[in-house]
């Protein structure tokens, strides 16, 4: 009895202590010429440059190991011809590559519900992530307001009998 009443003290002073540490900064949008303008004024929050593929492959030095925001309709995704699971990101004129080392072959199946939806519709899908030299490694994709984040990948309903 005593020691549930110190664990449980200790775990609200934890929460307690941990909450300003959580806060996240403000999320803000921009284009690169606004950011490369006033560096400065966005040293506090967390920016998402955004940017259409073509400018992101012309411009490819200036956004690299920025994260950026690009909108396109899905041409291919898969594992052919590249190390890890990729959405090949196309506006009509120019394709891009996005990726996420967090899936490496198999797709979380949150992610490849969206994307077929996409994909089958031929409507837009956003993708933001760091620009590295191999395409965007993707932190957010996000589909008619649903928004799946790569670094979870969620467990396969198969490996836990009952829940469906």
């Amino acid at each position: 009895m005593v020691y549930s009443r110190v664990c449980c003290s200790l775990l609200c002073a934890v929460i307690a202590l941990s909450a300003p540490a959580c806060s996240s900064l403000p999320r803000v949008r921009s284009t690169l010429d606004v950011v490369l303008a006033d560096p400065a004024a966005f040293k506090d929050c967390e920016l998402i440059i955004t940017a259409d593929i073509g400018d992101v492959l012309d411009r490819a030095p200036l956004y690299r190991e920025q994260r950026i925001e690009v909108t396109g309709t899905v041409a291919y995704y898969g594992t052919r011809s590249f190390w890890t699971w990729h959405i090949m990101l196309t506006d009509g004129q120019h394709t891009l590559r996005c990726y996420t080392h967090h899936y490496r072959v198999s797709v979380g199946r949150d992610a490849e519900t969206m994307l077929l939806r996409a994909f089958d519709a031929h409507k837009p899908l956003t993708v933001n992530g760091v620009l590295r030299n191999d395409g965007i490694d993707i932190r957010e994709i996000v589909y008619e307001g649903q928004i799946v984040r790569p670094e979870y990948k969620p467990p396969d309903a198969a490996f836990y009998p009952g829940i469906l």
